[in-house]
Formats: structure tokens, C-alpha cells, sequence
């Protein structure tokens, strides 16, 4: 990466989820493990707690997204109140693992990606969902890029 790149998200907000939110993993061979904790609520406020999971092939291989997850965080009961899961637990569940933006591609191709979003704290609605993966993925990205920026030199 040449340019620095123009995130979906403000940085001061990717900054704290990558702190709060992130943890990376390194595995064998530069593959990388992201797990993000994601806090949302349903429409009548009722807090879940969802875990994403994603791996990345290594640098070498530009951080193709290897597997993409989401699913409830384990004791959570939460996500049993959003509307889509009283309508049908077994498809939102089988939604939320289905989804995977972006597989196979390499991680860049998350700044390129534009899809219809909506800030909903929920996960109902697609356009949530897709909202929910932007930041997420933009996140990751910032988190690895920021592994690799090349550092001022002090005189």
C-alpha cells in the first residue's frame, strides 16, 4: 500500500475498536486469527454480545480472507430477543454463519467495498449486517496496517 487509506469509519473510532474490540493472532506460517467482540442491542434495548471471526492468509498472500463467522457469544441470551431470531432462530443463526463478505479476496478489497448499510444495533436487517462486517473489516484492516507502517525516524 502506496497511499494511505480512506477508512468508512473516523479513525478515532477504529482506534478504540481495535484496542477494545480486537484481538489478532498470529499463526503458523503468517496466517493471522481476528476476533472482534461486537456489543449490540435489540430494538428494545436489551443487550448481545456477538463474536466475529475471521482468518487471514499471511502478508505474502495480501490477507486473503480465508473464513469469515458470526455467532452468539457463549452465555449470551440476548440475541434471543432481536426480531429476526423471535421470527426464526434457526435462520438468523444460519444467516449470520452463511454471510461471508468478501471471501477470498484480499483484505484491501474492503476499502473498495460499498454496500448498502445501516447502523441499526441489531443484526435483523441485511443492511445491519453489512454495516456490522464494514466496520469490522475496516478495523482489522487499520489494525494490520498500523503492524505495518513504517515508523518516523527520530534524529
Amino acid at each position: 500500500m502506496t497511499t494511505a487509506p480512506t477508512y468508512a469509519f473516523p479513525i478515532r473510532a477504529l482506534r478504540r475498536w481495535r484496542d477494545e474490540r480486537l484481538t489478532l493472532i498470529d499463526e503458523s506460517e503468517g496466517t493471522i486469527h481476528a476476533l472482534f467482540r461486537f456489543e449490540g442491542s435489540t430494538c428494545s434495548n436489551v443487550p448481545f454480545n456477538l463474536i466475529y471471526s475471521i482468518r487471514l492468509a499471511s502478508a505474502a498472500n495480501r490477507h486473503c480472507l480465508l473464513t469469515l463467522g458470526c455467532a452468539p457469544t457463549a452465555g449470551d441470551d440476548g440475541h434471543q430477543r432481536m426480531c429476526s431470531y423471535l421470527e426464526s432462530a434457526d435462520q438468523l443463526l444460519a444467516t449470520l454463519q452463511a454471510e461471508r463478505p468478501l471471501l477470498g479476496q484480499p483484505l484491501d478489497a474492503v476499502l473498495e467495498w460499498h454496500p448498502a448499510t445501516s447502523p441499526a444495533g441489531c443484526v435483523c436487517a441485511a443492511s445491519a449486517r453489512a454495516h456490522k462486517w464494514l466496520a469490522i473489516l475496516h478495523t482489522v484492516h487499520f489494525a494490520l496496517a498500523g503492524r505495518t507502517a513504517v515508523q518516523p525516524t527520530l534524529p
